[in-house]
């Protein structure tokens, strides 16, 4: 096919991209001649919270809401008198590691999903330390990846461990595990009926279970977490037709690409060459720094993993990675529990996440079928100027401290508040973490690749990107030069070019030409005295985090100082020879009086 068919529009080909993410899913459809975004329809996802920590998601929800998206950006397209019929291709990006099991024979889920950030698995987590006496990167040579909740293969076995009905299928042959793109191609592709159960090599990347030098389900890695293969997708490319629409407005149309958000966003921004880097700012941070066909295995805290691979026959590029669990969440978390939301001055939207409220970001509500008024902070300066000499730390680690630490006992904190602290103090503090995270995140990957160019510059993107002020703050306490490409949605993009490869519909130089939008450029106004300041300040109140767990419960209470006077060390430290240079001193004094007449 080809964008100049005479049949097609004045648009031409078009692609669409259904992203199914942690809080919200949408179905964007581009114009491939230029990468315009014709229509989009956004819906917010539920989690379900049963318990602390606890994130999951029903399956069937996540599928209702994503067919509702697809149906509705194809309606949108009628209405603005353009042909579905111009669709060539489908892609599916997703937010990785959120675990669902399924009856392959029903196609019921065996339970909800567990989301990418949910804590449940801290059992497990201790139990496979114990087993390797603590080592938590004792199989990343081989998957990439440390011992930690966030990953697949522990959702799986917790599955396996605690749900009656998970255990029985895979006795009986009948479980499919998948990530959210497995699930939803599987869907898509007509379920239980002739459904195609597949995964691409970034989210497969991400379950501890795949060897990253083969790209294959690793045996070794399947028999250390006890799970069986046969319940695995297959694993393809990033870039290929893996199946048809089944059913519904868009029958017959090819899913053409498949990609995890992250990797899908480095796609997306042109960061394709070795020792580009990006970094996305949503509900987490996520930083991506990409190695080519070089495997490099962190030794400070940065993730190996596969950044893409463009066709079955492609070579399969690499990158490391910094994953920082909570950014928007956080910033939503402030808002919605604490009610720190101060009248007048929220530097962010509603949400916290970039999204109005039925979960639309701003860039896109023009042209989105979602419409709700959407809010900005009106007076950044003041925001920044009161905020900036508080002095309040906040440390997010709600569900254990990611890059570079990666311990899963670490717990939020705050510190320098007083009874002056106001809110907009408190969300201030909140959007520094996400920069000094960040700052954590490229020192590690400048100790993990001292050989190469020093980085000059990050691309950013994301939700919370939108606001300038962030992204103005991210280079002060960095000092460096970012850039900022005009959309919302790298990760789509990154998805659309992946499926126009596929079908021969865009190439690379022509979607360098044709569909990469223009850029905001954000330069440092800090010297490095004074970021440097604030960022030891940060890893002061960052220890007191990693710690909180380190006393057990069977450890007395111990005084301060155990309950002595805290100078007494001080006065114990004096010299003999004072006490017998002063006594000589008094002798001598009292000889003096006595020779004067004063004895």
């Amino acid at each position: 096919m080809s964008g100049s068919n005479g049949s097609r529009s004045k648009f031409g080909s078009l692609i669409g991209v259904l992203y199914v993410g942690h809080t919200s899913c949408k179905c964007l459809i581009y114009a491939t001649r230029n990468a315009e975004v014709l229509t989009c329809h956004e819906s917010p996802l539920e989690s379900l919270s049963p318990q602390s920590g606890w994130i999951e998601f029903e399956p069937l929800g996540i599928w209702k809401t994503a067919r509702l998206c697809l149906e509705t950006a194809v309606q949108n397209l009628i209405i603005l008198d353009i042909s579905p019929l111009d669709i060539v291709a489908i892609g599916v990006c997703n937010q990785r590691e959120t675990t669902v099991l399924w009856d392959r024979i029903t196609g019921e889920p065996l339970c909800n999903a567990i989301g990418w950030c949910d804590t449940r698995t801290t059992a497990v987590v201790g139990g496979i330390l114990q087993r390797v006496r603590g080592k938590k990167n004792y199989l990343k040579s081989v998957c990439g990846l440390p011992v930690s909740n966030c990953f697949s293969a522990v959702k799986i076995r917790w599955m396996m461990e605690n749900v009656e009905t998970v255990q029985e299928a895979i006795d009986n042959g009948r479980a499919a595990f998948g990530t959210l793109d497995s699930w939803i191609i599987w869907m898509l592709t007509g379920g239980p009926e002739t459904g195609i159960h597949v995964t691409d090599v970034t989210n497969a990347s991400r379950t501890m279970l795949m060897s990253l030098e083969t790209c294959e389900w690793d045996e070794r890695l399947c028999r250390f977490f006890r799970i069986p293969s046969k319940i695995l997708p297959e694993i393809r490319s990033c870039s290929e037709v893996y199946g048809y629409i089944n059913d519904g407005p868009l029958s017959g149309i090819p899913i053409a690409s498949c990609l995890g958000d992250q990797q899908a966003a480095l796609l997306g921004q042109m960061c394709l060459n070795a020792g580009q880097a990006n970094c996305t700012i949503d509900d987490g941070t996520f930083v991506l720094f990409n190695t080519a066909q070089e495997i490099i295995d962190s030794d400070h805290g940065l993730l190996s993993t596969v950044a893409y691979q463009l066709g079955a026959r492609g070579d399969v590029y690499y990158a490391l990675e910094g994953a920082i669990a909570h950014a928007g969440s956080s910033i939503a978390w402030l808002k919605r529990t604490l009610a720190l939301n101060p009248p007048g001055s929220d530097p962010m939207n509603n949400s916290g996440t970039g999204l109005i409220p039925d979960g639309t970001s701003p860039l896109l509500a023009s042209f989105c079928s979602a419409s709700s008024p959407v809010p900005q902070y009106n007076d950044a300066k003041t925001f920044v100027g009161s905020s900036a000499r508080a002095g309040v730390i906040f440390v997010p680690a709600f569900s254990g401290y990611y890059t570079p630490y990666w311990r899963y006992k670490a717990r939020g904190m705050m510190f320098g508040i007083t009874l002056q602290t106001t809110p907009q103090q408190i969300l201030f503090a909140a959007h520094e973490a996400i920069c000094h995270q960040v700052r954590e995140v490229l020192e590690s990957l400048a100790n993990d690749c001292p050989t190469w160019p020093k980085l000059s510059k990050l691309i950013v993107g994301g939700d919370l990107c939108e606001q300038p002020f962030l992204v103005q703050m991210l280079s002060d306490l960095n000092g460096l030069l970012l850039e900022r490409p005009q959309t919302s949605t790298p990760a789509c993009l990154g998805a659309m070019l992946a499926a126009g490869l596929a079908t021969e519909i865009l190439s690379i130089d022509q979607f360098r030409q044709n569909c990469v939008p223009p850029t905001d450029v954000f330069n440092t106004a800090y010297n490095s005295s004074q970021r440097d300041m604030k960022f030891r300040r940060w890893k002061m109140a960052v220890d007191r985090c990693l710690n909180f767990d380190s006393v057990s419960e069977s450890d007395p209470v111990k005084l301060i100082y155990g309950g002595r006077d805290p100078d007494s060390h001080v006065r114990c430290s004096i010299p003999g020879s004072v006490f017998i240079v002063s006594s000589f001193a008094l002798v001598v004094v009292a000889q003096l009086l006595k020779q004067n007449g004063f004895g």
